[in-house]
C-alpha cells in the first residue's frame, strides 16, 4: 500500500451553545485542521487537531509545506518509520508547538488507514480492558456562569445520569471560587464526585492556600492549578496537600510526563493524544503512569471518540471527560453517552472523520 495524495482542511467550527468561559479563554467556536490521506488501495485515513483560539493556520502551513509532500509514496502501514522521518525534519522551527500538533494529525490519519485495512475499530485492535467507558461531565461548570446558572447546569447533568462533574475556577478573587464550590458541593448529592479546574492561572501560594480549603469540601481533584512548565511547584503542592493534583492537558511530551511522575508532582495524569504526538505516545504515557499506580483520565473536549477508545483499551483509565456537547454532531457516526457511559464505536478506524457538511460549511479559505 502506498500514499498517493493528502489534503488538508482549515476549519472554524461554531459552538451551538452560548459562549463559554474559563480562566484563560472565552469562546464561541473552535479552530480545527483536518487531513485526509489517500492510498492506492482505495482507503483514506482521517486525522485532525484543534485549538481554542485562532492560529491553526500555522499548523496547516506545516502540513502543506512540509509533511504532505514527504508522505507521497510512503507505506502508511509503516507508521512509526514515517513518523520518525517527519519528526526529524524540523530542527530549525522546533519539534513541539505547531509541529507537534501537525505531526499528531498525520499520525491519527495513518492509524486510521491501518485500522480500516484490518476492518476493526481502535479499541478492539488494542484489546479491550473494558466494554463501556464512564463519562464525567464538565459541560455545565463554566466560569462565566452565575452561581444560579452553575447550580442549574450541574444538577441537570446529575439528572441525566452523570455521577461525576467538574467546574471551572480562576476568578480574580479566589474567595468567589471558594463560595461557588461550596454552593455546588452543598447542592450535589454526596455520591456525586466534584472536580475543579483552574486552567493554570494560580501561583503556588494561592494553590496552597485555597487547595487546603478545597480539601474540606470533598473535592475529588484540583486540576491545572499552576503553569505546567513549573514542575517543582507542582511537586511542592502535591506533597503538601491530600487533595489529588491533576495535570496533563498542556503537557506535550512523554519526557515531561516522566518528570512529573518521578517527582511526585501529579496524582491524576490527564494525557491528551492531540497534545502529544498521537496515539503511540499517549500509550507510552499511560503505560508509564500504570507502573506508578496512577490513574490516567484523558483531557478531552472535541476528541471524545479517540480518547474513549484509548480508555476502553487501558486498564488504568477509569473515566473520560465529556465536554462541548454541541460539537458531538460534527463527526460522522458520533459517539454518545447513555446513563453516564460512552457507547463504543463499531465502525473500523479511529473515527475522526468530520461530516461532509462541516468540511464544506466551516472551511476557511
Amino acid at each position: 500500500m502506498k500514499i498517493t495524495n493528502a489534503e488538508t482542511y482549515l476549519l472554524n467550527v461554531p459552538l451551538k451553545q452560548k459562549t463559554i468561559t474559563d480562566s484563560q479563554t472565552s469562546l464561541d467556536a473552535v479552530e480545527m485542521v483536518a487531513i485526509r490521506v489517500d492510498t492506492d488501495a482505495g482507503i483514506s485515513g482521517w486525522g485532525f487537531n484543534w485549538n481554542y483560539t485562532k492560529g491553526t493556520r500555522a499548523v496547516q502551513a506545516i502540513l502543506d509545506d512540509n509533511y504532505v509532500p514527504m508522505l507521497q509514496g510512503e507505506d502508511p502501514l509503516d507508521r512509526k518509520t514515517v513518523m520518525r522521518k517527519l519528526h526529524f525534519t524540523n530542527h530549525f522551527i522546533g519539534q513541539v508547538g505547531v509541529t507537534r500538533v501537525a505531526l499528531c494529525a498525520v499520525e491519527l490519519a495513518l492509524w486510521d488507514i491501518h485500522l480500516k485495512a484490518l476492518n476493526v475499530p481502535l479499541w478492539k485492535y488494542l484489546g479491550p480492558a473494558k466494554h463501556k467507558v464512564k463519562a464525567y461531565n464538565t459541560d455545565g461548570g463554566w466560569l462565566g456562569y452565575t452561581t444560579d446558572e452553575l447550580l442549574h447546569d450541574m444538577l441537570s447533568m446529575v439528572d441525566r445520569g452523570f455521577d461525576a462533574v467538574k467546574m471551572k475556577l480562576g476568578r480574580p478573587d479566589p474567595r468567589e471560587d471558594y463560595e461557588r464550590v461550596k454552593a455546588v458541593r452543598r447542592a450535589l448529592p454526596d455520591s456525586v464526585r466534584l472536580m475543579v479546574d483552574v486552567n493554570t492561572v494560580w501561583d503556588l501560594k494561592t494553590s496552597m492556600t485555597w487547595g487546603r480549603k478545597l480539601e474540606q469540601l470533598d473535592v475529588y481533584w484540583l486540576e491545572e492549578p499552576m503553569s505546567p512548565f513549573d514542575k517543582k511547584a507542582h511537586a511542592e503542592l502535591a506533597h503538601a496537600l491530600d487533595l489529588p493534583i491533576a495535570v496533563g492537558e498542556t503537557i506535550y511530551t512523554r519526557y515531561d510526563f516522566r518528570d512529573y511522575i518521578e517527582m511526585g508532582a501529579v496524582d491524576i495524569v490527564q494525557a491528551d493524544a492531540t497534545k502529544l504526538s498521537g496515539i503511540d505516545e499517549w500509550l507510552d504515557v499511560a503505560a508509564l503512569a500504570r507502573c506508578y499506580n496512577l490513574e490516567v483520565i484523558p483531557h478531552t473536549n472535541v476528541q471524545q471518540k479517540l480518547h474513549v477508545q484509548l480508555a476502553a483499551a487501558t486498564p488504568n483509565v477509569p473515566m473520560v471527560e465529556y465536554c462541548y456537547e454541541s460539537l458531538s454532531d460534527i463527526w460522522e457516526e458520533p459517539i454518545r453517552v447513555v446513563d453516564g457511559y460512552y457507547t463504543l464505536p463499531e465502525e473500523p478506524g479511529v473515527g475522526l472523520k468530520l461530516t461532509d457538511q462541516v468540511l464544506v460549511d466551516c472551511r476557511i479559505g
